[in-house]
């Protein structure tokens, strides 16, 4: 009897995480297309060189690659890796390709992009992920993957046995499922609104916010303000000032997404990382005076 074909993975965004997630699904022998902004697909051949560098080896492939316009089969597996604010609507793009059937993993850094593709696609399975691998793109489409970690991955909506049971199994990233995958978004979220944003402000390395009574002080007053929002929430962590020192101290000369965003002119994560923390605190009545003053500040130098 002849095997089944193996289902085809599409990535949305060829970002550093889009381009390491691709390249690994590549290490398993699965089947990869990158959707592709228009501007961004090369040829009409629709193949694209990918590299990964990653423990002093390196690793070439080659994969398929289109754009929303010129897809011809239903999606049925899809990993979502745009910037947070562009997730929404580069889905919406993509609905009338949708199988029914599709099976969803969003790879966002913050809340709040998650829960809007959750409920404007409730037909759907929809997860999310939370990662600690670090990654960064050398050239377009030559990931280097620079910090070997975690991730976890669980369901945002009622979802089928195994759903990605493929990542799970013999996987080049470290990947395993989380039933409370919101836990994991909060306490990813609770590192980011500590450390991302001051980085953009002093246009700094993560372990430089380390150095110096100033950069301390700011730091300690946004870990204060953001574990009163965790304990409100359900959500306590009587670590987490431990938790971003030693984040600081391991990932020292990272440069976080919000800082290189910030270098390059673009529109940040911000509303979705401190913003969304200012916005449960709103809800909860609790000022965060920290926050509000450092997004100020950026808005100053005309980061946002």
């Amino acid at each position: 009897m002849n095997a089944l074909p193996q289902e085809k993975w599409y990535i949305l965004g060829a970002g550093s995480i889009g381009c390491l997630w691709a390249a690994s699904l590549c290490r398993k022998g699965l089947p990869v297309t990158l959707i592709l902004r228009e501007h961004r697909l090369k040829s009409e051949q629709h193949q694209q060189a990918l590299t990964l560098s990653a423990e002093d080896e390196t690793h070439h492939f080659q994969v398929n690659t289109t754009t929303s316009a010129h897809l011809k089969h239903p999606i049925s597996r899809l990993i979502v890796c745009t910037k947070a604010q562009d997730a929404l609507p580069a889905l919406e793009s993509l609905r009338p390709h949708l199988a029914n059937t599709c099976k969803i993993l969003l790879l966002q850094n913050g809340m709040g992009s998650q829960h809007a593709i959750a409920e404007n696609f409730s037909d759907q399975t929809i997860w999310a992920g939370s990662s600690t691998d670090g990654a960064y793109l050398e050239t377009p489409f030559h990931v280097v993957h620079a910090g070997k970690g975690r991730s976890w991955v669980g369901p945002m909506t009622t979802s089928p046995p195994g759903t990605f049971d493929e990542l799970l199994n013999n996987f080049p990233l470290a990947v395993e499922t989380c039933e409370h995958i919101e836990e994991k978004l909060w306490q990813k979220l609770a590192i980011n609104c500590c450390i991302n944003g001051l980085t953009a402000l002093f246009n700094c390395r993560n372990g430089e916010l380390l150095d110096g009574a100033e950069r301390q002080q700011q730091l300690e007053h946004l870990i204060e303000e953001t574990a009163l929002i965790l304990q409100q929430s359900g959500m306590e962590n009587p670590h987490l000032k431990e938790q971003v020192f030693n984040v600081c101290h391991a990932t020292a000369n990272n440069i976080s997404s919000t800082c290189q965003d910030a270098r390059l002119g673009r529109k940040t994560e911000l509303p979705f990382i401190n913003g969304f923390l200012i916005n449960r605190a709103s809800a909860l009545n609790l000022p965060l005076p920290a926050h509000q003053s450092l997004l100020q500040q950026l808005r100053e130098k005309n980061i946002e």
